[in-house]
This record gives C-alpha cells, sequence and structure tokens, in this order.
C-alpha cells in the first residue's frame, strides 16, 4: 500500500515554505503562490497579479503532494521507508522536485542519502540559510526511529553466490552470506578448482569480475545466471585464481575471501576493489581457488 504524507511532515513543509496570498518571486525568480506553488491555478498561468484564499492555498498544497508521494513510493520496495523517512522525503522532493538524484536512482544505502541531504542547501548556485535551516530539519526527521510504523524493518542486505567447479563441470549450491565452521558457508569443494562465479544481491548493485591462470582478467559483470556467460564471471575450463568485487548501495559493507587450491589455505578478507592491487582483489596470481566466501558487515 502506498504511503501518505503525515500530519508532522505536511506542517515540516508549511514551516518552510511559508504561505503567501499573493503572488511573489522565489530566490531564484520563479513565480509562486501558497505554500511554494508554482504552477497554473485553476488553469490560469501565474502572474505577479495573482491572489488565492487560504483554503485554495491549502487545496493547492493538498494537490501538489500526490504527485511527491508518487515520487517517493516509486523507491518504497527498494528502501521500505517508515513514515519519518517518507515524510522527510516528500518534504524534499516537494522543494527539490524529485528524489532522484538523492538516492542515486535507488543505488544509495539509507545512511547515504541521510549523509547527502545537507548538500542540497543552495539557488542560484548560492547558499540559502533558508534551505540549510530545511534539509537539517528533514534529516532529523528522516533519522528519527518511527515507534508507531507497523511495517518491517528495512532489511540488511543479503549476499548469494554459487561457483562453477571444472571437475565434474557443474554448479554448486546458491550460498547466502559465510559460516567459517561447515561447507554451506562457503561455495566450492576443496581441492576442486573453480573456473566461474556467480554473485547477486538483494538490494543494490553488485560488480564482480575473475582472474583466469591464462593471465587475464576477465570483464566486469553485473548480472546472476548460471547459463548466459554475459551474467557470471568466468571461462569454462580455465581455472580462476583471484577475484575482485564491489558493490553500491547496500546497507552494511562487503567482504570476501577465496581459498587456495594447492596451499590449502583461505587468504586475507578483502574489502576493496583492484585488478593491479594484491591488497585489493582476493587470491594470487598463478594459485588456482577452490573456494570463495562473501559476506556482508
Amino acid at each position: 500500500m502506498a504511503l501518505k504524507i503525515s500530519a508532522k511532515g505536511i506542517n515540516l513543509i508549511k514551516k518552510f515554505e511559508g504561505c503567501r496570498l499573493s503572488a511573489y518571486k522565489d530566490a531564484i525568480g520563479v513565480i509562486t503562490i501558497g505554500y511554494g506553488w508554482t504552477q497554473p491555478v485553476d488553469g490560469k498561468p501565474l502572474t505577479m497579479e495573482t491572489k488565492i484564499t487560504q483554503s485554495k492555498a491549502n487545496a493547492l498544497l493538498k494537490k501538489g503532494l500526490s504527485g511527491y508521494e508518487a515520487k517517493v513510493n516509486r523507491y518504497d520496495a527498494k528502501y521500505h521507508w517508515n513514515q519519518n523517512q517518507f515524510d522527510a522525503l516528500v518534504s524534499f522532493a516537494y522543494n527539490i522536485g524529485s528524489i532522484d538524484q538523492l538516492t542515486a536512482n535507488g543505488s544509495r544505502s539509507i545512511a547515504d542519502i541521510a549523509a547527502k541531504m545537507t548538500s542540497y542547501n543552495k539557488a542560484g548556485g548560492r547558499i540559502l540559510t533558508g534551505l540549510t535551516n530545511r534539509r537539517k530539519a528533514e534529516k532529523e526527521l528522516f533519522l528519527t526511529p518511527d515507534s508507531s510504523n507497523s511495517r518491517a524493518p528495512f532489511a540488511k542486505t543479503a549476499v548469494t553466490y554459487i561457483t562453477h567447479r571444472i571437475p565434474g563441470n557443474q554448479w554448486g549450491n546458491e550460498i547466502t552470506g559465510y559460516n567459517t565452521s561447515n561447507s554451506m558457508g562457503y561455495s566450492g569443494v576443496m581441492g576442486k578448482s573453480i573456473d566461474k562465479i556467480a554473485i547477486k544481491l538483494n538490494q543494490g548493485t553488485i560488480t564482480y569480475t575473475a582472474h583466469r591462470m591464462n593471465q587475464a582478467w576477465g570483464r566486469e559483470i553485473t548480472g546472476f545466471s548460471k547459463t548466459n556467460s554475459g551474467k557470471y564471471a568466468g571461462v569454462s575450463g580455465c581455472p580462476i585464481d583471484a577475484i575482485a568485487i564491489k558493490a553500491k548501495g547496500i546497507t552494511g559493507s562487503l567482504k570476501y575471501r577465496a581459498h587456495r587450491k594447492d596451499d590449502k589455505k583461505w587468504g586475507n578478507w578483502i574489502t576493496g576493489y583492484s585488478k593491479t592491487n594484491s591488497s585489493q582483489y582476493a587470491g594470487i596470481l598463478g594459485k588456482e581457488i577452490d573456494a570463495i566466501q562473501i559476506g556482508i558487515r
């Protein structure tokens, strides 16, 4: 069910928009009336002579909010907003126009969205005190826990991955997260080289690549498939000796490591992503991998 802005959110908008019943020009010269309304009134474009009643101002605000509620609800399937988050973002969208840029089209985490809010405090290239105060209030509301919220809390990111073994020519089981104490906590079989890997997230985006024993990094992959070669990393029959993985828009941070077949050792946990820096990819070039672990911390 789509969320609707609460009285708390409406009052926040009213506080910072203010209400003027005669048309005026805002900070960047746009003709405005009521609670920040800039569109035609009763089918007539705004002019500096336009005047409205208080009831009309309230009606225009209510009418305008429905469009911005829809803009925020567009991302609800990913973020599962609580009421305070929703109210803050509708206020933000009513002022800015949308939350597309703020959320990076849904690729940022909740924490990143909150951190970015206060940077939207300029109009015409100038920092405005009113916008600075508004962003601060919206961020505070966004970060306020909603004790009355009956919706399920925003889920932590989960990572699922699978590897393909050369001996036997078969994919293993899908693994979600990791466990250091049993074989269902990693993907692979000790002693059997891996030639392919596929990874997916339940939120955000993931990019990964594999280095083959023929001394070449493969292309970067963002999909997940056991049959489409454009959606897994690796090449059939060519052992992998290193992997690099990165993620955006997740709750938490991603880490990964690889187990070397000949050494019979797990490597260090890796949090970076590089094809040239050995501390930012998992594995040792020239040593085949037979198992991997990936997790969110």
